[in-house]
């Protein structure tokens, strides 16, 4: 995606393409290896296929085949294993990954899969106009699955997908146009933000704060697509751009990479700036550093350094001006130090997870092996889903890996 931008616009200096590209080539050949037998893609590689995240594959290599070198048969029959799979009333439903994550609507997996189907250019097949017709019909009230309960347009996240399938396959529909406007509804208006709440889990689990921000990336990018309601672009990206940590991520790997889509699309739409920028950064009204931004240098993090001018006690007020044209992104990050004797009291919690190792035995000869129990228990109601367990390894002690590479193999 980033190197698609940069190639584009002009932008990649070698180094930095050398060095994208060996990124890409060894993500394209990880995700190989999550391709099961027949075709499709599974969460560890192993039968069946899973329909969601062979769509996100097919994305994922669609986008890749534009700076790298994939195999088109792997594509093809990508997207072919995905269209055999929908159902005779043109829908989709995941049975794996995304059923971990409790989402037993029809609409917004069928909607992720077409919209999938519509950007790798399978858009004229007869399955994608039957998925299309079924969203249509659905996308504002109770599917079938559903009964009588609530309906995508009551979910803005379930129809930010739907949103961005009809956007994809036709913008200019009168479903597609009413599906904008419903969720342009549901926006959240916080000054000079915009933003949208998701009522449930992700595809990808994330809640809360990730979910507003990987609705919202969603939403802006529908917007942009379907031309409509410029107002809440902007506010969105004013709301992504304020979400971005101090790592230069959004919390999450799909919140982050949405939110660059999102923001990329906009650069895209808005088109080349005339001619260089000038940045003027101050500290509390003494210009510090001025910056020129022009062909020569548009690829490159600018970093600003306050090492005077600052106040150790009381507010610091940090201005940046703009003079010329284009919308540069710009993050202010602050780093301070606290005595332990002003840092607040926290009311220590409960351990929330506990584990417990117990060796078989504590007397050892040399290359004699182990055995150890590992127990996990977590200290509250509910479960935590694909829970990670890091456990260190005594030194000088490796790992006997032939039990679990049978296990995995089977």
């Amino acid at each position: 995606m980033i190197l698609d931008y940069m190639q584009s616009t002009g932008n990649a200096n070698p180094e930095v393409q050398m060095q994208a590209e060996k990124y890409v080539g060894t993500g394209y050949q990880r995700l190989l290896t999550f391709e099961v037998d027949g075709g499709g893609f599974s969460l560890f590689g192993s039968a069946p296929a899973d329909p969601f995240l062979t769509a996100y594959g097919l994305m994922e290599f669609h986008d890749m085949a534009k700076v790298y070198p994939v195999d088109e048969a792997l594509i093809e029959r990508t997207a072919q294993l995905l269209l055999a799979q929908q159902a005779s009333d043109g829908t989709w439903i995941d049975q794996g990954y995304s059923e971990h994550w409790h989402i037993d609507s029809k609409v917004p997996t069928t909607a992720y899969i077409t919209w999938a189907l519509v950007e790798a250019g399978y858009e004229d097949t007869p399955q994608v106009g039957q998925a299309i017709a079924y969203i249509r019909e659905f996308a504002l009230t109770p599917s079938p699955s559903q009964g009588e309960g609530r309906g995508e347009g009551e979910d803005a996240y379930s129809l930010a997908l739907v949103a961005n399938a009809l956007a994809a396959y036709d913008p200019d529909d009168s479903m597609t146009r009413a599906v904008l406007d419903r969720l342009y509804e549901m926006r959240v208006e916080e000054g000079d933000t915009i933003y949208w709440q998701a009522a449930a889990a992700s595809f990808m689990g994330a809640t809360g704060e990730s979910g507003s921000l990987e609705t919202t990336a969603l939403a802006a990018i529908a917007f942009m697509r379907g031309n409509a309601h410029a107002d809440a672009v902007s506010g969105a990206l004013a709301y992504l751009i304020q979400g971005k940590d101090s790592w230069g991520t959004w919390q999450t790997t799909q919140a982050t990479i949405l939110s660059l889509k999102a923001l990329l699309l906009s650069t895209e739409q808005a088109g080349e700036a005339e001619g260089p920028a000038t940045i003027l950064v101050s500290l509390n009204n003494e210009l510090m550093q001025e910056i020129v931004i022009d062909e020569s240098n548009t690829d490159v993090m600018h970093l600003v350094t306050f090492d005077r001018g600052f106040s150790p006690s009381g507010a610091n007020r940090v201005q940046i001006e703009l003079e010329g044209g284009g919308n540069l992104m710009y993050q202010v990050a602050t780093r301070y130090y606290l005595p332990w004797d002003q840092v607040p009291m926290v009311e220590v919690m409960d351990e929330l997870i506990t584990i417990d190792l117990d060796y078989d035995r504590t007397a050892l000869a040399v290359n004699d092996e182990v055995t150890v129990d590992v127990g996990v228990r977590l200290n509250r109601e509910g479960g935590v889903k694909m829970a990670l367990i890091d456990l260190g390894v005594p030194p000088g002690f490796a790992v006997l890996t032939e039990d679990l590479s049978r296990l995995v193999e089977q």
